[in-house]
């Protein structure tokens, strides 16, 4: 059966994409695998990182972010229940390989990225020019 596969960062924008990534699994009747790519911030690298940032508690709360977002959204016209993929890393490349052989990949617009995504480049713009497999990047809601 094929997948349509969607990063979520805990973001309006990614809860957004995931909706509509439901909608699309739902029509297609494809499964749905729901991403979700943490990695500790920089300063826990460093060797006072185990004072900054406990792994454990960063990997719960990145868990957490998955199983909240999955848990806001309705999945009752799922052909089947969504699998949830909760990876190590940096987001683009995380996403990419989750998303090989897959139907379509799936991402909000704009994530957490802040100024930073402006320096280093935006995830959705990373898997626009990278993947494999067609993308959608779900614009964010336009208020009339």
């Amino acid at each position: 059966m094929k997948k349509v596969v969607v990063g979520i960062d805990g973001s309006e924008s990614a809860q957004r994409g995931l909706e509509w990534a439901v909608a699309e699994a739902s029509m297609r009747g494809a499964g749905l695998v729901v991403v979700h790519a943490w990695q500790p911030p920089a300063a826990a690298m460093s060797p006072y990182g185990a004072m900054l940032a406990d792994p454990g508690s960063l990997a719960e709360t990145a868990r957490m972010i998955l199983a909240d977002a999955v848990a806001a959204v309705d999945k009752s016209d799922l052909a089947s229940e969504p699998e949830l993929l909760l990876l190590q890393g940096p987001a683009a490349p995380a996403l990419i390989d989750a998303a090989r052989g897959a139907a379509l990949l799936v991402v909000g617009s704009r994530g957490r990225g802040g100024f930073a995504g402006l320096l280093l480049g935006s995830v959705s713009q990373q898997i626009a020019q990278q993947a494999s497999v067609p993308v959608v990047i779900v614009p964010p809601m336009v208020n009339s």
